[in-house]
């Protein structure tokens, strides 16, 4: 039997009809599977090594198995600058590595996930392709690479994505650029790293982990868990969680101590009369429709009928009016008033759901903003400005709730946002990286009392503990 590479699957010549998890393809007589089944298949046939031996070796089935697939090199690198991993970085790649290096790591954010893709690089010694999820994370990654192991490789690190093409033996990439380009690059890789992989289970980016050959294969997540439970797509993809840290675990020592303060703002009566409309007009709507908004088929059902139905147009925009109303109420930013005061000499960010809030609050208080809108130069004077201590606040949409190196905060204050776990786990870990003081951090989540927000809040704040209340 010979393997194959072609175009993001494994063709298999003249295999037995045994062969496990491929299938007959009458365009070229021959079976075919998917690319990732690579590690798979040579274990079956008894030809799995670990190593670079690819001529002739022997199967289980008693017949030559020529492995013609493999197009990736071995790389002999040691991270340059040498730091002692921490107890649990330790573990999770002895973990990693115990099976088969295959798996999915679980940390905090602000615990050093890149760090340990590091020195998974480093222990795998074969080329590697790292999946970030936006350009931003792309370039900090390849920064990383490139201070690491640059002057042991005979060419740069590689950029796929932004408008970089070069793909060298270590290559970063977006998730997007990797989706478009897998099935040409599929077989230079013996490592994938994905990194923030609880987005790869999408349909499209799922791709990119089937049609590599990658034998070798590292999750790196906050947040692994989906509301939708594909996540479980993961173990197949990439391999089963091999470890796992919350933030509780490693607060104190490795993390700021943190506690979360939940606060409540009524609307004032004007507001009260406009939310409590336009919320009746919303509710009447689904209530006569049975729709179940908190599973997502029943939004999409609700979507699909405003499409097409005039008094379903008139609940989703009578929704949006009241959220607008309980995401900005004005009492709201009373409480951010004091609360800058408080915290004047403290290291903030502020949260919002959207960029219109994130502006009003940037004019309102006068501190920097960023949004997707901001220009990388802008983003990075200001990030770079408020790691100096020039800037004490900034104030956010939801550009900065993963992968943007934050300097780092003692202070989260969120204003709004939606009721994912995720979003507020990563927001959480933006003021978790420890300060020289060691004092704990605090985030402050200020809600409008009787809206939709209150169970937004209760949604989002499951299995996070809640240390005060104001």
């Amino acid at each position: 039997m010979r393997i194959e590479f072609d175009d993001g699957t494994l063709l298999l010549r003249d295999a037995p009809e045994n062969v496990p998890h491929a299938e007959w393809d009458d365009r070229v007589d021959e079976h075919r599977t998917q690319a990732y089944r690579y590690r798979a298949l040579l274990e079956w046939a008894g030809t799995w090594t670990g190593s670079d031996d690819q001529a002739m070796l022997r199967d289980g089935f008693g017949a030559a198995c020529e492995d013609a697939a493999r197009g990736y090199p071995d790389l002999d690198l040691t991270p340059a600058l040498h730091i002692e991993p921490r107890d649990y970085q330790q573990a999770a790649l002895d973990a990693w590595i115990d099976h088969d290096r295959r798996g999915s790591v679980v940390l905090p954010t602000g615990s050093g996930k890149t760090f340990l893709g590091l020195q998974a690089i480093a222990d795998a010694g074969v080329s590697a392709l790292v999946v970030t999820p936006t350009i931003d994370l792309m370039n900090q990654w390849h920064a990383t690479l490139t201070n690491a192991f640059g002057d042991q490789l005979t060419e740069p690190v590689g950029v796929l994505g932004g408008g970089s093409h070069d793909v060298t033996a270590i290559t970063v990439t977006t998730y997007d650029s990797a989706y478009r380009y897998v099935n040409k690059y599929g077989d230079r890789f013996g490592l994938l790293v994905v990194d923030e992989e609880h987005h790869l289970p999408a349909p499209t980016y799922r791709q990119i982990p089937e049609m590599m050959i990658a034998p070798y294969r590292l999750g790196l997540t906050a947040t692994y868990e989906r509301p939708d439970g594909k996540h479980e797509l993961l173990e197949d993809l990439i391999g089963p969680v091999v470890y796992r840290e919350d933030v509780d675990e490693l607060a104190g020592e490795y993390l700021s101590e943190y506690e979360t303060i939940h606060m409540s703002v009524d609307l004032t009566a004007d507001e009260r009369e406009t939310y409590d409309e336009e919320y009746q007009i919303y509710r009447d709507y689904v209530d006569s429709h049975e729709f179940d908004l908190w599973k997502e088929e029943g939004y999409a059902e609700f979507l699909k009928r405003t499409s097409y139905d005039p008094q379903g147009r008139r609940a989703l925009i009578a929704k949006q009016r009241a959220e607008r109303i309980a995401r900005t109420a004005e009492k709201k930013l009373d409480t951010l008033d004091n609360l800058s005061k408080r915290h004047h000499d403290d290291r903030a960010i502020i949260f919002t759901a959207n960029n219109d809030f994130a502006y009003d609050i940037s004019q309102e208080f006068i501190i920097p903003c960023i949004t997707h809108q901001t220009k990388t130069d802008e983003r990075t004077e200001i990030l770079e400005r408020f790691r100096s201590g020039e800037y004490s606040m900034l104030v956010t949409s939801q550009v900065l709730d993963e992968g943007i190196d934050v300097p780092a905060a003692n202070v989260g204050i969120i204003l709004s946002g939606s009721a994912s776990k995720r979003q507020y786990a990563q927001r959480l870990g933006r003021i978790l990286r420890p300060t020289d003081d060691r004092q704990p951090a605090r985030l402050y989540e200020i809600i409008t009392e009787d809206t939709m927000e209150t169970y937004v809040s209760q949604r989002r704040r499951e299995g996070v503990r809640a240390s005060a209340n104001g």
